[in-house]
């Protein structure tokens, strides 16, 4: 899997294609299931803009449109969530409900020279068809040419992970390849989920883990532990940094080393950074938030839908390297631990969220090895894009895949953070070439 943003997506020249779901699809009712934590603090920062996420994949010549189209529609009647909305109330966002279409109108072609013109294109038609609050707050799209077509299909994330990018990837290629639906594996209905009753203890002690963490006056999301020159309150556009770190080789090699220390290779990336901060004078205590998928249950294996929660996690720099990867892993076991306590829950009984800034430093880590489809990622040339808009913080994505080991950084675009962020990120990969 290819991970990247949209103003780093360089797409062939070719035709963009679209469709649309039909006026009179059906009627919206209203769910008694409300938006899950997640989503309501997602539709909470609407007015920012829109924040979704796209999944692409090649086919060879030109896109079949009848094919394509009745493939979307089993993609949206198989995945729950892709049948449901969101509308703004005095009394805050209502779930919506509506049929999957049994039908897609295709819109008008637009042809393109440039890769530029195309991105702005599927850009702009994005923006618009994944805002928050829309009926059906996704992009259907494929880009035409003669000799190798391109898939596209944007949703806003409210009904999306990184996870669920994969599944869409794979049930989308299958469909279009002429599988029956009834034929895939089957998948639950995200909606379900945020159905199920949650269960919450205020003297649970990973609650006390978390108040160690955060204390009890406030959540507070950790921030990037070096000067980015950004004033408080203030957020630029956002830079993108995007990097392949290790290759496949140097990514054993490193998943290696940490092996024998009794580690993962997240672990070995936390550790890489905790000492990146340490040598650029920003403490020995690396603390941030990394977000984990709740699909434990078989049910939700192939399931779309936004499947997370975070966990928050302190690493220490010691003089050692070895020895910071070891007491990583113990700090991200612990922490994986802490983060099977309700989110939400949690969060209320430490004093309710209070963040400082709009973003949170926070860290990913996906492999994508091990996802639904990984085994045709190369060759369909699978990509992962995800908008862009503004910030006031860092955030970083490591996805591993079998090319090895890449980083997604976003930051604020100002000089001061460029030059922080970039000779940080310059020393993290060089501490990961053990």
């Amino acid at each position: 899997m290819h991970v990247t943003t949209v103003d780093r997506y360089t797409p062939e020249p070719g035709t963009f294609l679209h469709w649309t779901v039909p006026a009179d699809d059906g009627a919206a009712v209203e769910s008694p299931i409300p938006p899950s934590f997640n989503q309501l603090v997602h539709l909470a920062g609407a007015q920012s803009g829109s924040i979704w996420l796209a999944a692409t994949f090649d086919v060879t010549g030109h896109v079949d449109r009848t094919r394509l189209a009745t493939a979307y529609c089993g993609l949206i009647a198989r995945h729950g969530t892709l049948c449901s909305s969101f509308t703004a109330t005095p009394a805050g966002p209502r779930r919506m409900s509506r049929p999957a279409p049994a039908t897609l109108e295709p819109q008008p072609d637009i042809p393109h020279r440039s890769a530029t013109s195309l991105r702005e294109t599927l850009r702009r038609h994005s923006d618009i068809r994944c805002a928050p609050f829309a009926e059906r707050a996704y992009l259907l799209a494929a880009i035409d040419r003669p000799h190798s077509s391109t898939i596209v299909c944007a949703f806003d994330h409210a009904h999306v992970d990184a996870y669920s990018i994969a599944i869409i990837i794979e049930d989308l290629r299958r469909l279009y390849h002429g599988v029956e639906t009834e034929t895939l594996p089957a998948a639950g209905n995200f909606v379900d989920y945020c159905a199920i009753p949650v269960e919450f203890r205020p003297d649970d002690p990973r609650v006390d883990g978390w108040r160690e963490f955060f204390g009890d006056q406030g959540v507070d999301p950790p921030s990037f532990p070096l000067d980015l020159g950004l004033e408080p309150g203030r957020r630029v556009p956002q830079a993108v940094e995007l990097r392949r770190l290790l290759s496949a080789d140097a990514t054993e090699a490193f998943e290696g080393f940490c092996g024998t220390h009794g580690a993962g290779l997240f672990a070995g990336a936390l550790a890489a950074l905790a000492h990146s901060v340490r040598a650029a004078g920003g403490g020995h205590r690396l603390r941030l938030l990394f977000p984990l998928h709740t699909r434990h249950d078989p049910q939700w294996h192939n399931a779309v839908g936004w499947f997370t929660t975070n966990a928050p996690v302190a690493v220490e720099a010691t003089p050692d390297f070895a020895a910071t990867v070891r007491g990583a892993q113990a700090s991200v076991r612990a922490a994986i631990e802490l983060g099977t306590v309700p989110l939400a829950e949690t969060i209320r009984a430490l004093g309710g969220l209070r963040p400082s800034r709009a973003d949170i430093f926070m860290v990913s880590y996906v492999d994508y090895r091990r996802l639904p489809g990984a085994d045709t990622h190369r060759a369909v040339n699978a990509t992962h894009i995800s908008n862009t808009g503004f910030a006031d913080d860092v955030q970083l994505w490591f996805s591993r895949s079998d090319d090895g080991l890449a980083l997604r950084a976003r930051y604020p675009s100002i000089p001061t953070a460029h030059s922080v962020v970039r000779a940080f990120l310059d020393d993290v990969e060089q501490r990961l070439r053990v």
